[in-house]
């Protein structure tokens, strides 16, 4: 069995270098911690049958349970990139993904929504500004849900494609996307319009959003940026119920997060599940299993970052990627951890 898994793992590991360049294929928050596991999938089940990682006599085939932990609706094109990449034909009957919608997040009307309304009534053009900034398809559906494309006059620079394609569909033209699909590149690279005069910036964000954007632009050398920010929406955490409780704690080994707020929803609902909601920080990072025995997924290096500072997760134990953060990239990773995950219960097992 030993030898037939390494032979598996070698041709998964030559197969998801070659997919779409598969780059990267893993790394963790710190570069001195880097591993390259095989990667295996089968297919999409509702609920988990069982608590670990396992393999059966009969078929040797793995199971590995997956939670997805977007808001609910939104955890659907994850599903399928995963169920439609290109890896999961080598060995489709080696392993079994179970993938399970447990959203950790909610959205809801930030305190600044009022404010964006009024300025596009007073100016459905939006004239005054070189650029509005939209940075997630959430603030890209709260932006089209106020302005409206035919009206609309100024530039929009989007993080990211998805962000982008929200927007498209939406009917508005997008103006510039950074190389990278974070905030900081945006601010490393968003172009002036103008080179001499003061770029007025319009930032509809989310309440929890760090101040990274407003930050590079209003630093950059090149030009002068003025930001206005107003935070149109915000993030909140959804409470577990008992099953989902009891899920996350028995059944899941690989959790995918696509913002920070996601990761500090999940481990308010470990907390809760382990009755340690009431230590300080310190005591709860000390408690076994604080981190839900899951390894961490995440959708980019924010997110990652998250994960590592909240001192429940080894860097280790936390996938990323690194050059193409977004969904492409996110699902690469996801097939990294799951050949990780399969790899490290065989070798405990054996």
């Amino acid at each position: 069995m030993k030898s037939i898994f390494i032979t598996l793992g070698y041709l998964i590991a030559i197969a998801a270098s070659s997919v779409a360049a598969f780059c990267p294929r893993h790394r963790s928050v710190s570069p001195s911690t880097t591993s390259i596991g095989p990667s295996r999938t089968s297919q999409l089940r509702s609920s988990p049958s069982s608590s670990s990682t396992t393999a059966t006599n009969k078929s040797n085939t793995f199971t590995v349970t997956i939670a997805l932990t977007r808001e609910t609706g939104k955890n659907d094109k994850l599903q399928e990139a995963i169920l439609a990449h290109p890896t999961r034909k080598i060995l489709e009957n080696s392993m079994n993904l179970q993938l399970i919608e447990m959203p950790c997040i909610q959205h809801a009307d930030g305190p600044g929504l009022e404010a964006f309304r009024k300025l596009a009534q007073d100016d459905p053009s939006f004239a005054k500004f070189e650029y509005v900034i939209v940075t997630s398809p959430e603030s890209a559906s709260v932006f089209g849900s106020v302005a409206k494309p035919d009206s609309f006059s100024s530039k929009i620079a989007a993080v990211g494609k998805a962000t982008k394609n929200a927007l498209t569909k939406q009917g508005f033209q997008v103006d510039f996307v950074p190389s990278k699909a974070d905030g900081e590149t945006l601010g490393d690279e968003l172009p002036p319009v103008k080179k001499m005069g003061l770029n007025n910036i319009l930032y509809s964000a989310s309440v929890k959003a760090p101040n990274t954007i407003q930050d590079k632009l209003e630093k950059r050398k090149d030009a002068s940026f003025r930001v206005q920010r107003l935070n149109t929406y915000d993030t909140v955490p959804v409470i577990f119920s008992e099953e989902q409780m009891t899920t996350a704690m028995d059944h899941v080994q690989v959790a995918c997060f696509g913002s920070p707020t996601a990761v500090d929803a999940w481990l308010g609902n470990v907390d809760r599940a382990l009755g340690i909601q009431d230590l300080d920080e310190e005591e709860r990072k000390k408690t076994p299993g604080s981190n839900g025995n899951a390894i961490a997924v995440c959708i980019g290096t924010t997110t990652a970052k998250k994960c590592l500072e909240s001192g429940r997760w080894h860097a280790q134990d936390i996938y990323y990627p690194v050059k193409n953060p977004g969904l492409e990239g996110w699902v690469d990773s996801c097939f990294t951890a799951f050949g990780d995950v399969v790899e490290r219960s065989f070798w405990s097992t054996s």
